[in-house]
């Protein structure tokens, strides 16, 4: 009985990616240190509090560990019933944060888009992040499904008439840079499916000419038609920012100050000169580079390089098209997401705001990166059991 016992818990245990698990849990410890050493830790030894920004971050670990848990050892076929549900679920939340939706977010600072939906205790949800997350879910399950039809002209077109909903109405909160990489995740979705090299080439054009449009847009003589007169300026300050260095560069440029007077080793946790704004959130990578210098810098993307590996080499190992294309757009999700934050940070892009994945301070960005690696874990655990039933045979 006992070996049976033993026998299970092994079996179970053998499900979940302790070296995914291990990368993920040392990037939270890394930001908790980080969000702490920008401002979050407010330690009161009297009546054991660490203060509502780091409780709200821990809560959103523990909270989004319990979900990537439930959906690693949730059966493939629940999994995949419940893409539908997700689909509806995502545009139903991305229609009604642009009805009642606020421009309150997690740090409470009030901004004129809309974003949040407000929930009790002074909580705030964010649809678009969790938009990433379901519409993986959902397109993965479509492609899977026509995995035969995919290059058919019908087929093509409902699968970006379903991706480009969502991107859209994301736009439309104002929301430009998560737009991009939900556009990412769904390209990425698309090509590992079996797109013909035909249609990627037309994408590649097209991608070309809107940033050819976009650009002549920004610059028009009248004023932009296409883009928000922020987000126009955005485009300016990126090419001359000393121009724009008391509003739309500002915070870009103190950043770059940061992370240059970092050098090699940093200045010290908690020794942040209080150059980099937004420290917690949009500029974390700013506030690394300062405080612990290239070697910090590197430890980090040392960290994201192993946890990217990592999710493509099970996509790789799995032989489901089903769990190839949920660990690519996991991937490529994280990816973008970093290499945006973190460009932005350097000023090798525009101005915009997006989290570090697992690191920047955000309820619903970290639970959502939590619910995103269950999704890989379930893949993972799906690879598993096949394993064990050869054991078996």
């Amino acid at each position: 009985m006992e070996e049976v016992i033993l026998m299970s818990e092994k079996r179970f245990l053998s499900k979940i990616d302790f070296t995914l698990l291990s990368v993920v849990v040392l990037m939270v410890i890394f930001g908790v240190v980080m969000i702490g050493s920008a401002g979050g830790w407010e330690v009161n030894t009297e009546h054991f509090s660490i203060g509502p920004i780091m409780t709200r971050q821990l809560l959103g670990f523990v909270l989004g560990l319990i979900i990537a848990l439930v959906i690693t050892f949730m059966s493939r076929e629940l999994l995949r019933f419940l893409s539908v549900p997700a689909y509806i679920g995502m545009l139903s939340l991305l229609v009604l944060v642009l009805l009642i939706g606020t421009g309150t977010g997690d740090t409470g600072e009030t901004t004129d888009v809309r974003r949040w939906l407000p929930l009790f205790g002074g909580f705030n949800i964010q649809p678009s992040e969790f938009s990433k997350f379901l519409m993986i879910v959902a397109l993965a399950r479509f492609c899977d499904l026509r995995a035969e039809n995919m290059n058919k002209p019908f087929t093509l077109l409902l699968y970006l008439a379903l991706m480009g909903i969502p991107v859209l109405l994301v736009m439309m909160e104002p929301d430009l840079s998560t737009s991009v990489v939900m556009l990412c995740i769904g390209a990425a979705i698309l090509f590992v499916s079996g797109l013909d090299w035909k249609y990627i080439l037309v994408a590649v054009a097209v991608v070309g000419l809107m940033v050819v449009i976009v650009l002549a847009d920004a610059y028009a003589p009248n004023g932009p038609k296409l883009l928000n007169d922020y987000q126009a300026t955005r485009i300016w300050a990126f090419f001359d920012p000393q121009s724009y260095a008391q509003d739309y560069a500002y915070q870009t440029l103190r950043s770059q100050y940061a992370i240059s007077s970092g050098g090699l080793q940093g200045v010290g946790l908690f020794n942040s000169s209080g150059l980099v704004p937004v420290p917690m959130t949009d500029f974390l990578f700013g506030i690394l580079g300062e405080e612990l210098g290239f070697i910090g810098c590197s430890c980090m993307l040392g960290l994201l390089i192993i946890l990217i590996g990592r999710i493509l080499w099970i996509a790789k190992k799995s032989d489901e098209l089903y769990g190839k294309l949920i660990c690519i757009g996991v991937a490529t999700w994280i990816a973008m997401q970093s290499f945006i934050h973190i460009g932005v940070t350097t000023a090798v892009l525009p101005n915009t705001g997006l989290p570090l994945p697992f690191m920047s301070y955000g309820l619903s960005s970290l639970v959502s990166n939590m619910a995103a690696i269950g999704l890989v874990m379930h893949v993972y655990a799906g690879i598993q059991n096949k394993t064990a039933k050869y054991k078996y045979i």
